[in-house]
This record gives C-alpha cells, structure tokens and sequence, in this order.
C-alpha cells in the first residue's frame, strides 16, 4: 500500500527537564494519517511545581507554541495505570520527597532493591539510591527557562541522607547512607537481625501446615522495607541496629523474603549412567572455596572408584571426604604443572563393609573440596575442570567420556546492573 500521508511538522516540549518521545508498536496501525493534525506521545519523567510543559511545534517557516498544563498525578503505587507495566527483577519505586522540616527543598529520588530475599547465610538487603533528573546540579538544566530556579536546590555538597527500614512483626532495622556526587548515587546495606530468620514463634498458619506436611521447609515470611529522607544528624546512626521507635519511612519499596535456610544453587550432570557430579551453580571469587558431590545411582555395585580432575591454572583439589566414611575410604593424590594440576581419588570399599553396603543408602558418595587460588585475578574468567571416572565393570566406552565444566571467576560480586537516567 501507499505510504500514508502526515503533516510533516516537529513537536517538542519545552521547559521540562526530561522527557522521552515515545513511538507505536504497532507500526501496521499509523498515528498519523491526516494533513490537518498531528499527534505525538511524550513522556514526563517529572516536573517540578512551578513547570509547566511548553509544546512547540514547527513547519518551516512557521512555529508555535502553547503552554500545556502537566499531566494528573500517576495511580497510587500497586493500582493499574493507563499503559500496562511489564515486571522486572528489580524492584524500583521512583518518588519525590516533599520538602524538609528544615526548609530544604524536595528531592526526586529513586530506589532500587538489589535483593528479593535474605537469609542467615546472606542476611544483607541492599538498596541503591539515587537522585533523577538533570537539574540537582546548579547549571546543569537542559531548558533555558529552568535556570530561574536555582534557588530550589541546595547544594551538591548538602545532598541529602536517605533512610531505609525494614519491618518485621512490629520490630524494625534501620540503615543509612548520604547520596554522594557526580551521580548522586548511594546503597544501604542493612544487616537483617539473626532472630529474624528463627522460627521459635511461628505463627498457627505455619504450625498447622508443619503438622500437615512433616518435613517440608516452612515459607518465607516477608518484612517490609520503606525509605525516606532524614535530617543531616541522623545519617549513620544506629545502621543495621534493631530498634523500637525509628522515625518516620514514608515511601513503601517492596517486600523482602526471609528464609530461614537459603537452598544450595547446584546443577547436576552425569559422568556416566551410574555416576552423578553435582556442582555449585554461581560464580566464585578468588579465595573462596566450594564442594563438588560425588553421587552414585543405586545400580552401582563395584567395589573401588578412580576419580580423575583436570584443573586449570588457578584452580586446586584441596580434600576428598567420602560420604560414608565407616565404609568407604578416600586417597587423594595431586600434582602440579605449569598450566594444569591433577588429582587422583581413588575410592575403595573397606573389607568389613563388603556386601553390606547399597548405594541407594548415601546419596552424597564422595565431596571434593575445591578452591580458587588469590591472585589469579588476571587469568580467563572461564576456567575449566576435567572429570573422569572409571570403575571394575564400566563401559569401555563411557570410560573414555570426559566431561569438562566451567566454573565462572569474578573479583568484584555482581549483585545488579541498574540503569541510571
């Protein structure tokens, strides 16, 4: 078909500090078909109370303008809006503070949890905060006519303290931090108290599903965070502490899990059709250690197991424990090259144990305990490990299997990559 035809002229909005111009996505369905009229979407990210978004629009040689009153405020937090909103794994609640007891002016502020749960193994609930829009810095407005209002802002060495709370059965932890420049930019680390995560006092819901399902792990219990802007006196005080009258969050961000025990992150992969290898499933910094499980399917009948590791550069096999020490003894043996090390681990059944032993009775056969060298922070970050396995009564052809697993090696700890606008 025949292109449509539109009147060819520009829109932009003025006097605002940012703002996006967004398009359709349904290209098939045209905005703008007519010579008379021309629509444009824009998006506000915000507007402060004197601003008053100015359209221009433009066809050489002529050009207009006309003040457009802002848009009514958004729906409350939670409450459908009138364009759809597509969940993320971040959590992030975007709100302006009203202005301080103090006199100071309001603060555009956005958060961000860099975590949905927290457990005894990993009780820390970090959330990124950060200041929105150009204009928190004198001189740095993208319109002209937001230059008058200098006056509003402090200044960058007075940004302000930002307190975050967690709320749990009427106890509250508290944390804080000082949004720091050129990005106005700071995270909370707040320590979740250990007698969170117990269960002494589990609520009836929770004791009658204990009784229902005996065994099954009890589900996490949610804590609520919320935030909000302190005076200069109370940035650094008591943070992470347990506290019983705090003052005021008023922002809700989000709720946060707490589990008393935070299940392993394992993948598992076959060796052979009797022999499984279960492995952590994250990535590891230098210095840390990790176990790798040894597990056997209960067709396995033999009576010894040689184990071979192939390890790069880096990576090192410090111990062999057998899951069932009364019958079953471990040998490690290792040796060192330039660019690999290798280590043996001959399994064999002790004598008295003979016959008695099935391998449906220990599911965890053999933990190898590996670790990370220091001061390999400069090699691929990628870094394989070799497993063989051989056993009286093996396949001749399943014996020549090898399997190569790469672990990931980072020196920072990733937690999120958040966008900052």
């Amino acid at each position: 078909p025949p292109d449509p035809v539109y009147l060819p002229a520009d829109l932009e909005v003025l006097g605002v500090p940012e703002y996006y111009q967004l398009q359709r996505a349904d290209q098939d369905l045209p905005a703008n078909a007519s010579l008379h009229a021309r629509t444009e979407t824009f998006l506000l990210l915000r507007h402060g109370s004197a601003a008053q978004p100015l359209v221009q629009a433009t066809y050489p040689p002529f050009s207009t303008r006309q003040v457009k009153w802002p848009p009514p405020p958004p729906p409350p937090w939670g409450s459908p809006g009138p364009l759809a909103a597509i969940p993320v794994s971040l959590q992030e609640v975007p709100m302006e503070s009203p202005p301080g007891r103090d006199g100071s002016a309001a603060w555009a502020i956005r958060a961000v949890s860099l975590e949905s749960a927290v457990s005894p193994a990993e009780p820390f609930a970090r959330v990124l905060f950060h200041l929105q829009g150009p204009d928190w810095l004198p001189g740095q407005w993208d319109h002209p006519g937001e230059r008058d209002r200098a006056g509003e802002r402090d200044h960058p060495g007075e940004l302000p303290c930002v307190a975050l709370h967690a709320h749990h059965r009427g106890r509250v932890a508290r944390g804080t931090c000082r949004l720091q420049a050129p990005l106005g930019v700071c995270v909370v680390e707040l320590e979740i108290p250990p007698r969170w995560f117990s269960s002494a006092s589990p609520t009836p819901r929770n004791r009658r599903r204990a009784a229902e399902h005996p065994g099954r792990p009890e589900p996490p219990e949610p804590a609520e965070l919320h935030y909000g802007v302190v005076g200069p006196g109370e940035c650094g005080r008591a943070g992470g502490r347990e506290r019983g009258r705090v003052g005021e969050a008023p922002w809700y961000l989000g709720a946060l899990e707490l589990r008393a025990a935070e299940p392993a992150r394992r993948q598992e992969v076959r060796l052979d059709d009797k022999v499984l290898l279960r492995v952590p499933d994250a990535t590891l910094r230098p210095g840390q250690r990790f176990t790798a499980t040894l597990a056997l399917r209960h067709n396995f009948t033999a009576d010894q197991l040689t184990l071979r590791i192939k390890a790069k550069k880096g990576l090192q096999v410090v111990a062999a424990r057998p899951g069932s020490p009364t019958t079953w003894t471990a040998q490690l043996e290792r040796t060192r090259g330039p660019k690999h090390s290798t280590a043996v681990v001959t399994c064999r059944r002790s004598g008295d144990a003979r016959g008695s032993w099935r391998a449906a009775d220990s599911a965890a056969f053999l933990h190898l305990d590996l670790a990370v060298e220091n001061g390999t922070g400069g090699l691929a970050p990628a870094r394989p490990l070799t497993w063989q396995v051989e056993y009286p009564g093996q396949d001749p052809e399943a014996q020549k299997d090898k399997l190569v697993w790469e672990i990931q090696v980072s020196e920072r700890d990733v937690r999120a990559l958040v966008p900052l606008v």
